[in-house]
Parts: C-alpha cells; sequence; structure tokens
C-alpha cells in the first residue's frame, strides 16, 4: 500500500486551498461537541488522526499536555501552527509508527471516510496506541436518515472515492476492533451552505454545477430531512455528524 501516491497528492494539494475556508471544519459547535466526547484532561497525551490543517489539533490543544497532529498530505500540513504542544507528522494510520499503549485520546474527525482500504486495520492501529482506559473519538458526516442514503452516495460519487457511514456502521468499526462502552453522539449543523461547500472542495465548475443541481431538484422526501432553504441563489441544508466513542478497557 502506497499511502502517498501521485493522485492522493494531487487531491489533497488541491483541496488544501480551500480548506479552513469551508464552513463545517471551523463550525464551534462541533468543535465543542468533540470537547465534550473526549473528555480531555489537562494531563493527556493527545494524537490525532488525519489532522489535515490541524483545525481540531488547534482546539483541543489548550487543554491537554501534548497533542499530534498525522497526515498522509504535506500540503495539508503546511497549513498548521507548530507552537507550543502542538506536533505534526506526515505519516498513514495504518502503518504503524507508535509503540502500543502511548496515547491517553485518539481523535479523527472527518478522516476515515477516505480510508477506502482497510478501514478496520486503522481503527485497530488506534486500539493499539491508546493507553488502558484510553478513549477514540471517531467523528463523520451521515445521511440524516437511511431513506436517502443512495441519493447521499450518488452526490458524494461526484466529488470524491470514500466510503459512506452510518451510525451502526460506526459503533460495529470500534467494536470490532475491540473499544468497549461505545456511546454515540448526534450532532446537527443547521442552515450549512452547499455553494461554500462546493466552491471551497476543489471541484471543478462543472461539477460543483452538477451536485449544486441534484440538491435543487432531489426528490421532496431529500428536501425535507434535510430541511432544505434556498436563500440568495444558495441551497442551505442541516448536515447530520455522528461521533462515535469507545473505550480500552478489559
Amino acid at each position: 500500500m502506497d499511502s502517498f501516491n501521485s493522485n492522493q497528492e494531487l487531491f489533497w494539494k488541491t483541496r488544501s486551498k480551500g480548506y479552513d475556508k469551508l464552513e463545517w471544519v471551523n463550525h464551534i459547535g462541533y468543535m465543542n461537541e468533540i470537547l465534550h466526547a473526549g473528555d480531555f484532561k489537562s494531563d493527556h497525551i493527545v494524537l490525532d488522526v488525519g489532522t489535515g490543517t490541524g483545525t481540531v489539533l488547534h482546539h483541543v490543544a489548550p487543554h491537554v499536555r501534548e497533542i499530534i497532529g498525522l497526515d498522509i498530505s504535506q500540503d495539508m500540513l503546511k497549513h498548521s501552527n507548530w507552537q507550543g504542544n502542538k506536533y505534526f507528522i506526515r505519516r498513514d494510520i495504518r502503518e504503524p509508527i507508535f509503540k502500543e499503549a502511548v496515547f491517553d485520546r485518539v481523535i479523527a474527525r472527518m478522516v476515515f471516510h477516505h480510508i477506502v482500504e482497510d478501514t478496520q486495520k486503522a481503527v485497530n492501529e488506534c486500539y493499539k496506541v491508546l493507553k488502558y482506559e484510553g478513549k477514540f473519538i471517531l467523528s463523520e458526516g451521515v445521511p440524516p436518515c437511511r431513506e436517502v442514503k443512495s441519493e447521499y452516495t450518488e452526490i458524494f460519487k461526484l466529488k470524491e472515492k470514500r466510503l459512506i457511514f452510518m451510525p451502526q456502521d460506526l459503533k460495529q468499526l470500534l467494536a470490532d476492533a475491540g473499544f468497549k462502552n461505545i456511546e454515540i453522539y448526534i450532532y446537527k449543523m443547521s442552515g450549512v451552505s452547499v455553494s461554500n461547500w462546493l466552491e471551497k472542495s476543489g471541484l471543478s465548475k462543472s461539477v460543483q454545477q452538477r451536485i449544486f443541481d441534484m440538491h435543487i431538484y432531489a426528490r421532496d422526501y431529500f428536501k425535507k430531512v434535510y430541511n432544505m432553504k434556498i436563500v440568495d441563489n444558495d441551497c442551505l441544508i442541516d448536515m447530520k455528524y455522528i461521533t462515535a466513542v469507545g473505550s480500552k478497557i478489559e
């Protein structure tokens, strides 16, 4: 498995240019959900998997002793701030780098849908590097309900190669790795701009328009569950995020 192939490099190089301007990336409510779910302590050593530009890492850093961001893209890491208790490493979580039982917490926000191969192996590695009683905080965007999963999947096929999770899928990944006491948190982000999401995602104008039209001309039930509104030539929707938290205990 080549983690740093040219296609991935180009993908993330393009994405990195507008990543920090994506509305969901810096959403304070979503950030606080991660903080709440993680129950971070001042003596914790934390790993942020798929840290990207370090947005989550910077939010968590003031609450812990040390935090390391891991990412496969050098272009994403170029936008990171290395000051204080923050460190960054260009590596893939599927390739062992740390010894067992190093971290008190492992975070992965909006990362695992990109790990389309050896997904369970990546979760298993997160389990391995956690200390006893450590926690894994896995957070992903999901369809608002199973009834629109097929449409959700078709939309994202135009954007990127990715996995589509439902809440039970995330819970099963954690359980199969050995995590116990798995808790599920639901966070809904209201009135998210589809235009912002498309324009900052590095997609061509033609693909942006196709995805936008798939929202505008979707069936009524799709529009209903997304609470869709058309405002000033933009499409606003409610987005759903699931944060699954598992503990490493006997």
